[in-house]
């Protein structure tokens, strides 16, 4: 009797966890840095919280594109400040489109693994998880080529050639939105 209870429990978790691995994303990869030249977004591979592998800036949509980079979990309330505006923006260019990427060290695949779950787990919205890719490289290299610096985040503006037309170093605070929003009301229409 109890040789069958603990095959029934061991049953029971082995079908528990195959329903949560169908929801588990895959690790993604770690990818070098492939430069495009100044003012131009380094070409990147990454993975949304689909689990769906993307190159960046190459497979972002939208004829402008919006890109918050963080580079810390405890970053994200910063994104969120960009994200809150996304609606004002949004209301002025509706060929905008809006992207958060964490840029990760590179790591083990079981390091990524563990990483990419974590975030899918805390983000439940298809959109978010659509927009949301990961990146995991040569942090050090990225941060000289785009002059940036791990205790803020960053947002540029680019175009579809990747191009860097505009770019805010922090919240997106009143300044920073004015700024923004101009840029928007004075970039051509498709």
């Amino acid at each position: 009797m109890r040789r069958r209870f603990i095959w029934g429990i061991m049953a029971l978790m082995a079908v528990g966890g195959m329903g949560m691995m169908s929801s588990c994303i895959g690790s993604g990869e770690n990818t070098p840095i492939t430069m495009q030249g100044a003012n131009i977004f380094p070409t990147l591979k990454g993975i949304d919280l689909h689990g769906k592998d993307r190159v960046v800036p190459r497979d972002l949509e939208g004829e402008w594109r919006l890109v918050t980079i963080a580079f810390e979990r405890e970053q994200q309330k910063d994104v969120d400040t960009w994200i809150k505006a996304l609606p004002e923006f949004e209301k002025v260019r509706s060929d905008l489109r809006y992207y958060e990427l964490p840029v990760i060290y590179e790591m083990t695949s079981a390091g990524r693994f563990w990483v990419n779950n974590g975030m899918r787990s805390g983000v439940t919205e298809d959109a978010a998880r659509e927009r949301t890719i990961t990146i995991y490289t040569d942090r050090e290299a990225f941060f000289a080529h785009m002059k940036m610096k791990q205790d803020r985040i960053s947002t540029l503006m680019l175009n579809p050639q990747g191009e860097i037309i505009w770019r805010h170093d922090g919240i997106a605070d009143e300044i920073a939105r004015t700024r923004l929003m101009k840029l928007l009301k004075e970039l051509p229409h498709a």
